[in-house]
């Protein structure tokens, strides 16, 4: 009797047939847990984190417009002057690459490329810097959205608002609200791909993942693996994954070429080694020995988040049902981690969000499954 009544309030009112079907929950606790994303994306817009690479991204938007040193060193000193930031510059006052960076205009431009490559997120910034956005703000609000969007597609996912907020207040998480780079942007993308897997809307996905690719280059070591997955499970044709894995190359290597990108050499040097102050007037020449010790950055991964994720990944995956796509999708998450850590060993939490979101999605899965069974003992007995 009850469960007809609610059927026929949610009939009378086609909005709240909407948010349930859509996100597992009527008009009261969509409108709370929204308010809730929105006060912590607040929040992080007020609160940003402390980097030093908002002053390059500034520069690296205003790069798509001029191509004077002067002029793009003076928009960015300006952007950094006129907003607020918590960067503490007096902490690395001392250090000669910092130094150099923020008062030579020749050597701050050639420093662009390491940042221009993300140019999905530049050059979306650049658009609304052009309508009149100061560009640190425009970066700010893409960040914004992008999480925003990813409290959505949770919410979509799991149909759990209150362990849903829960799992946006862990530390990875919710450092999403507060980065000024391109990877809120990359972690949205991707994990709306990733559910967007669960709906069958395989084209959709694909298109996302390249998508991924323009937004950071380095996300080819997550899309090629998921598309030849998506060919062996079926979801797309041979000749369909032939073309996305083409397309996804051929993005890669045009962001790069747009973007004025140095070569893996370069990055891996500067971003692990040493920073280089003239990348482009100065190539590096990086020997197997300096590889080998920017591996020696992963002795710090036993120690990080990712340890942490991969342990829930582990208890989550036991305890779901084998026909979960959670089971088939955590081997291949594993593999695509592997391979950006083999290529550029950072472990750090931004590059690795959306796997975090995965497992905590996954997680939050098993608690449903556990109360399922739970109410089904208790109705046997």
């Amino acid at each position: 009797m009850y469960s007809d009544l609610c059927s026929f309030e949610i009939t009378r009112h086609p909005i709240q047939s909407k948010l349930v079907r859509w996100f597992g929950c009527t008009v009261t606790p969509f409108v709370l847990y929204a308010c809730f994303c929105l006060i912590l994306t607040f929040a992080g817009f007020r609160h940003p984190l402390p980097t030093f690479d908002r002053y390059l991204y500034a520069g690296a938007v205003a790069s798509l417009r001029y191509s004077d040193p002067a002029i793009i060193h003076s928009i960015a000193r300006g952007e950094t002057d006129r907003q607020q930031s918590p960067f503490d510059f007096a902490a690395v006052d001392s250090e000669p690459y910092f130094t150099d960076i923020r008062d030579n205009p020749q050597h701050f431009v050639e420093q662009l490329g390491l940042f221009r490559v993300k140019l999905g997120y530049v050059a979306t910034g650049y658009l609304l810097w052009r309508m009149g956005l100061p560009i640190l703000f425009s970066l700010r609000l893409i960040t914004t959205f992008a999480f925003v969007a990813v409290g959505l597609t949770l919410l979509s996912w799991t149909h759990e608002p209150l362990l849903s907020a829960g799992l946006l207040l862990t530390t990875p998480i919710l450092n999403i609200s507060r980065m000024v780079t391109a990877d809120p942007l990359s972690t949205a993308t991707i994990f709306l791909a990733m559910y967007l897997l669960t709906t069958d809307r395989n084209l959709l996905v694909a298109n996302l993942l390249l998508c991924s690719i323009v937004v950071r280059p380095d996300n080819l070591f997550l899309a090629v693996p998921f598309l030849i997955w998506m060919v062996l499970q079926k979801r797309l044709t041979f000749a369909s994954t032939s073309v996305f894995v083409t397309l996804s190359l051929a993005a890669a290597m045009l962001v790069s070429r747009i973007a004025h990108v140095y070569r893996w050499r370069v990055v891996l040097q500067h971003g692990f080694i040493k920073p280089e102050i003239e990348p482009v007037s100065h190539p590096v020449q990086i020997s197997i020995s300096n590889y080998l010790h920017a591996l020696t950055e992963l002795r710090a991964a036993p120690y990080t988040s990712l340890t942490t994720w991969a342990l829930v990944t582990v208890v989550a995956w036991r305890i779901l049902p084998s026909r979960s796509i959670f089971c088939e999708l955590f081997p291949l998450v594993g593999i695509c981690i592997l391979l950006r850590l083999v290529s550029f060993p950072n472990p750090d939490d931004r590059f690795f969000a959306w796997a975090y979101l995965l497992a905590g999605t996954a997680l939050i899965q098993t608690i449903q499954v556990r109360a399922t069974m739970n109410s089904d003992e208790t109705w046997l007995d």
